[in-house]
Parts: C-alpha cells; structure tokens; sequence
C-alpha cells in the first residue's frame, strides 16, 4: 500500500505491485502495476526503478511535484538487500571478457572461429583436470591415470571439431594405433584409396600419409631380418659360381641388384624360421616342443592377374599347427616371380632354395636357444605344379600317374595294386626340389574333390544336354532345382555348346548332397548316379576327418573302390527285359583324379596317421585364398602395378609378407579395446 499526498490536495492509496526481471546479465526490466476499478494497469522501463516511478506518477496525473523513491517503491532499501552491498562493494572487480565476445555464430572467419574453440579447449582442459581429481581417478600416489584426448563436438548441421589434448603417455599410445591400423588396413586387404576414403568421413583417423609412413618404416625393420631378394625370371643360369650362403652356387644370373626392379622375389627359409620357431614354441599353447620333428610343407599356386599377366607364389607351411594351416595367413611366401607355370621357370626357382631345403632335411635348424628342431620336408600343390615340380609326365599322357607306373587305359582297374613308389615309365626329368622324398609329394585334398565333382556334373549335363526338350523343360528346372537348394546357377550358350556356371567348392558340397539327380534321370539309373554323389560326398568328408582309426581307412579304401566300380558300372542283363540293369559311365570317363583317390590317398592317409598328421592339412585352399588377396590388394586403385615407389610389385608383396611377421614379432593388437560410457544411461 502506497500513499501518495500532494501538497494541498487529499491523500490517495494505490495498492502497486512492483517487478524486477533480468533481461541480460546487466539489463534489468522495472515494471509497476496497480488497479483502477476493475481495469488492470502496468508500465515498465529499463533504465531505472526510479524513471519507471516518474512514469507511473505522470500516468495517475500527479503533479511534477511529486516526488516517490524509486529504490523505496521496489523495496531496495531493505536492511539485508543493504549489507550484502556493502559486501559487495569490498571485493575486488573482476573484469567480464566474455562480456565483448561475440556468439560463435556470428564468427563467419574460421581462424577465428578456431581461435574461440581453442580457448575453450583449454578452460575444459582445467575443469577436466580438477574434475579427475576430484572423481579420484588416479594412482596410489595420487597421480592422475585418466587423461583427456579429444572431444569432438558438433555444430550447425554438418559441422563437426574435434579438440585434441596433451597427453603423456600419447606417443605410445598413438604408436600402438597407429601399428593396430597398418595391420588392419593388410589383413582387411584394405588397400591405400580405401582407407584415404574412410578417413575421409571418419575425421578422428589418423591421416592416410602416417600410415604409409609406418608402413614404409615396418618394411625397412622386417627388411634387416628377412632380405628380400630379387631376380629376374627371364634371365638364363649358366652355372656360374660364388654367390650368397643360403643359395644355390647357380643362381647369379637371375639376381639382380636391390636397386634394380626384377619380375621375381624371394625370401630365406632359414630366417622365416628363426622369427617364427620362438613364437611357435611360445605361450600357454606351444604348438611345438623340444625333440618335436618340424614338419615343414612347401605348396605352390599360379594365378592370371591380367589378361597377359600370371603370377607364381611358393609358400611353406608348419603342419604341426594342425588345421591353423588352412589360413592364409599361416601360409609363408617365399617365392613370387611373374610368369607361368613351367619346368623351365620353376627350375630357377628350385635352384634359389636347393641348399637350403638340403641343410634343412639334413641337419635341421637351431634356434636362438641353442635347440636343434630336425626336419622333414613334404610338398603339395595341384596335380600340374606337382607333375613339374617332380619332373613327372603331365595327366594326359599314356603313363600319368605321380606315384606308379599305371597306364592311362588301366585307370579304371581297381583289381591291380599300385604301391606308392614313384613313376619309372614317364619321360621323367629331374625333380626340381630333390631334398624333398618321393613319398612325401602328397595329393591336394582340395583338388581331388573339385576335379572328381566336376566330371560328375559334366557326365549327368552331358545327358540332359542331348535330351530334345532341354531348352525349353529341362534347363528351367534344373536351374529351379538349383535355386531350391540355395546355388546360384545358370546354363548358357556359347555358340552351339552349352556351358554352365562354374560353382566354388562350398556350393559344390551342397550340390553333392541335395540337388535331386533323380528328378531329371529316370528310373532306377537316377537314382543310382543320385547315390553315386551322395556316396562321393561322404567319403570326402571321412577324407577331411582329423584323425581316423586303422579300420576307417581300410573300409575307406574298399568303399573308395568300390564307388569307382559304381561309377563306371555297364549296362546288365538283356537289352531291354525286365532285368536289364542300366550301366552308368564309361571306363575312359575314369580320371587321373578317380586313381589317385581310389589307389593313393589310403596309402597316403595310413602314411600321415603315422606321424600325427591328415589329409586334411594337405589343401592348397589356403594358398589360392592367399594369391586372391595379394591380387586385390595390390592390383587396386593407387596400388596397380606396384604403386609409384619404383618398386615391381612381387617386391610389395613380399614386403607385405614381412609385415605379417613384424605383428607376430610386437604383438601387434588387431583391435583397440574401449569403453562406451553413456551419461543419459544410469545403468552404464
């Protein structure tokens, strides 16, 4: 209640209502309100609470007389409101800088803008700081062990910053990343566009060229352990003498300078082993053991990279890592020249690793602890590397076979016995890896079952191509009946042959096992060459078994005879009678393949059981797996040919190898374990 007397005239009272509201944090709203009758009054003013009393005083018409304490009205003159000022007016005046600045939003220069979120960086950098110390995320001592990093932070709609911080233990760390990411970026045959272009979108990726540069740094390391040479395929041997310790003496004339770019590279047996033997014989699971024998395979594989273009790899391998060796990345390059696959070219070759395959089998090899591992040497590869590498006839001549003297016309003969010795009948030639004996060349498993599927598949479409309807009724439904059982396939026409898609070895599995041959042979001949694939695909399986008893593979063997008997099985009893049973296949449809299956690999199997070792292991998948990745890998993008460091690109890839071995060396982490702390959920 106000009451307000001017001079000679009556008193009145108004009942007023004052209010004070911040605006900003130096501007404040003054506002007045009162009654008149049932008629509501306010009047406001940003100046003062005393210019908005005057203002309320000329509303009711009072005279410039007058006079009303503004202070006094809005009740600033209480006692308490008083001492707290005074209190305030002893302390010293900080200055407000923030006062001047400017909303980032209005900062259109981006050095400037930059220069306002590093300032902030380091107000957060002190919060942070005191925060860690206050949540007692520290040591025993009392030191912090949590340290900031980075923040990132968005603004506007597609803006984003990220604020780095110093870290002391940073180096470190960034060294392990940035080693996690090289072996990522190889392992994930992640070549140098692709991870340009990840971190392209992923800001808080280390930059394209810090890869390359660890990259190259990694490669100049694992170079000083493991030389990688280089030669020139094309070159000729003319016996000439004095060359490195760990070569044959006939080897200078395809070496060339490491300064000069050769089509072929080479790495040691002996300094692969001596990285890889401490790692093997380390940790809570060593895969060998003193007095243990190293079973060491060597493989090789030809792939066409262009159209004029074929590379050749030789890989080794340490079968006593079981199934591990069914990775590629437990497969060791140690030879890659560009060319074909001949006698001639893998001879050259076979002289590079001569010695060194003799020392091996001879003497075996001491680590660094003074252990001496002997041993023994087996090769593996499909059945034309293996013709070259033993000096053998190829599969189409009159006596083909890699371990007996069995005639081309006889392969079909499952009475005769054909020991495991060698093939004395051929035109042979010398074998090109004579360290390794005779009954250790073993079959690929992976081949015998693609070779022996595919003859099933082109006798069976063979009869079904003749068939008039098979344009028009029987192709949709075998291509249907295909698709039923989850296997991309399709006939096509090449001039007036038919040809069809050419399936990987897992659609081939499933093919054996479920597509329905009965629906499209008749009678009871489609239902016996039905069971003729189901059979195969069950003996292949007990062949891919890691170990078998005696008796599994004598009944192996019977059964693997007998479905060869099966598979080539001619017509019975009278031309159409009742009794006439139909035949199958021809004898000449038997293949090189069917002998080695039915004739060798019990022998094989019997052999490997000795030693601890199976079939299984004897695959030359990893090895393809490992040639596809290097043919991605390096024939991509920026990477084509080599790159541009004047570098021929069997020369990168074995490089690339290296590097595999330097992440076994360091421990190289493959991933970055972190926590995912959200602060909206309590539970996290």
């Amino acid at each position: 209640m106000v009451e307000i007397a001017p001079e000679n005239e009556k008193l009145f009272e108004w009942s007023l209502k004052c209010e004070t509201k911040y605006i900003t944090d130096s501007k404040v709203c003054y506002t007045i309100n009162w009654k008149e009758g049932r008629v509501d009054w306010n009047i406001s003013s940003t100046k003062s609470s005393t210019a908005v009393t005057n203002l309320f005083l000329q509303k009711i018409n009072q005279n410039r007389s007058t006079k009303l304490s503004g202070p006094r009205l809005f009740g600033f003159d209480i006692e308490p409101l008083y001492n707290f000022r005074l209190q305030i007016g002893l302390q010293p005046v900080i200055k407000d800088n923030n006062r001047r600045k400017r909303p980032l939003e209005e900062i259109s220069s981006r050095s400037q803008q930059n220069k306002r979120l590093n300032s902030f960086g380091r107000d957060v950098q002190k919060a942070i700081d005191e925060l860690i110390i206050k949540h007692k995320l520290t040591n025993l001592s009392g030191e912090p062990i949590v340290h900031l990093c980075y923040i990132e932070l968005d603004y506007k709609e597609d803006q984003q910053a990220y604020i780095k911080f110093k870290n002391p233990n940073n180096s470190s760390a960034i060294q392990t990343r940035v080693d996690a990411i090289v072996r990522v970026c190889d392992e994930a045959v992640l070549g140098r566009d692709g991870y340009r272009n990840l971190a392209a979108v992923v800001p808080t990726l280390f930059r394209e060229y810090l890869i390359a540069n660890r990259r190259n740094e990694m490669n100049e390391l694992m170079n000083m352990q493991i030389h990688i040479g280089i030669f020139n395929i094309d070159n000729e041997i003319n016996n000439q003498s004095n060359i490195d310790n760990n070569i044959n003496n006939n080897v200078n004339d395809i070496l060339v300078d490491d300064h000069e770019i050769g089509n072929g590279a080479f790495r040691s047996i002996l300094d692969i082993l001596k990285i890889l033997i401490p790692i093997w014989k380390a940790g809570q699971n060593p895969v060998i053991f003193p007095g243990d024998t190293l079973y060491i395979k060597i493989g090789g594989d030809g792939r066409n990279v262009r159209r004029r273009q074929n590379h050749v790899m030789i890989t080794f391998c340490l079968l006593n890592e079981k199934k591990e060796v069914l990775k590629p990345d437990h497969q060791y390059c140690i030879c890659l020249y560009i060319g074909h696959e001949n006698y001639k070219d893998l001879a050259k070759v076979g002289q590079l690793f001569q010695d060194q395959l003799f020392d091996l089998k001879n003497s075996g090899i001491i680590d660094q602890d003074g252990v001496n591992w002997p041993v023994e040497l087996f090769f593996c590869g499909d059945w034309k590397f293996m013709y070259i590498i033993m000096g053998t006839n190829a599969p189409n001549s009159k006596y083909f076979c890699l371990y007996c003297n069995c005639k081309a016309s006889l392969r079909w003969d499952m009475n005769k016995i054909w020991n495991n010795t060698e093939n004395t009948r051929c035109e042979r030639k010398s074998p090109l890896f004579p360290a390794i004996n005779q009954k250790n060349y073993i079959p690929d498993e992976l081949h015998l079952f693609l070779r022996i599927s595919d003859v099933l598949m082109e006798c069976l479409f063979a009869d079904l191509i003749k068939k008039k309807e098979f344009q028009k009724q029987i192709k949709p439904a075998v291509e249907l009946a295909f698709k039923n059982i989850k296997v991309h396939f399709k006939f096509f026409q090449s001039g007036k042959n038919w040809n069809w898609t050419s399936l990987m070895g897992p659609d081939k599995k499933k093919t054996l096992k479920e597509f329905p041959v009965s629906q499209f042979i008749p009678d009871i001949r489609g239902e016996d060459i039905e069971k003729l694939w189901r059979e195969f695909y069950r003996l292949y399986t007990i062949l891919h078994k890691e170990y078998l008893s005696d008796q599994e593979i004598d009944q192996f063997e019977i059964d693997t005879q007998n479905w060869i008997c099966t598979f080539y099985r001619p017509t019975q009893g009278h031309m159409n009678s009742g009794t006439q049973i139909s035949g199958l296949y021809r004898k000449d449809d038997v293949t090189p393949y069917m002998h080695v299956f039915a004739k060798h690999v019990p022998q094989f199997m019997r052999q490997l059981k000795e030693i601890g070792l199976s079939l299984r292991t004897f695959s030359t998948s990893s090895i393809e797996k490992k040639n596809h990745n290097h043919v991605c890998l390096f024939f991509g993008g920026t990477t084509m040919g080599g790159g541009t460091d004047g570098k021929s690109v069997v020369y990168n890839i074995m490089s690339f190898e290296n590097r595999q071995l330097f992440y076994l060396i360091n421990n190289t982490p493959k991933k970055i374990i972190a926590r995912n702390i959200d602060v909206n959920n309590k539970e996290s």
